[in-house]
């Protein structure tokens, strides 16, 4: 059984150019919450044990988040595939994994997965600060709360950070371990400098 690290956060995501903002998005919510972001990024895609250790980081992690919102054809099986794998984590143990879904449209879930009628997704719309907003109230503490204009103004910031060091290091694409660890520490230099995290 995997060590549970109770700040961890797996995020789920289409690794669209399209959704960047909003991966970025939820990467500054994530840390603003004291929480760390992990992704399948993190692993390399090299096939040998691949599905083990993708488990395992999932099930390392106290929740995961998962968006479903990308619906088109051909279709996408990684999302829907990873989020089974964190129901089976949840399912193992409910009291070290939980896990929250993401959805661009209002029931639009019961349709395509209506295995987990009851759940309610956050409604993005496919806008970061109607994302962001969702993350914040999902994952509030009680007396702890961070004021989501602080993450609107720390994402946009991120973007700009984000969009430059793609140029600097000619990357095209934010969706490997050199890009996700540079906007993992931006985000929190940028939260740090707001004051919601200690230096």
């Amino acid at each position: 059984m995997a060590k549970v690290d109770e700040r961890s956060v797996f995020i789920n995501c289409p690794f669209d150019h399209s959704y960047e903002k909003l991966f970025l998005a939820l990467v500054a919510s994530l840390i603003a919450l004291s929480r760390t972001p992990r992704s399948g990024i993190e692993i390399p895609d090299d096939g040998q044990g691949r599905l083990t250790r993708l488990y395992n980081l999932i099930a390392e992690c106290r929740f995961s988040i998962h968006d479903l919102s990308s619906v088109r054809t051909p279709a996408r099986f990684n999302m829907p595939f990873e989020l089974g794998l964190a129901c089976a984590a949840a399912q193992m143990n409910p009291m070290t994994h939980g896990f929250f879904l993401l959805e661009r449209l209002e029931h639009r879930l019961d349709k395509t997965l209506s295995d987990l009628k009851g759940r309610d997704p956050i409604i993005h719309r496919g806008g970061h600060i109607q994302l962001i907003n969702g993350v914040l109230s999902e994952f509030a503490v009680k007396g702890r709360e961070v004021d989501p204009r602080v993450v609107h103004r720390i994402a946009r910031d991120l973007f700009s950070l984000v969009d430059r060091r793609k140029v600097q290091i000619r990357q095209r694409s934010i969706y490997n371990r050199l890009m996700f660890d540079y906007a993992v520490t931006a985000a929190t230099e940028l939260a740090v400098k707001a004051g919601l995290l200690r230096p």
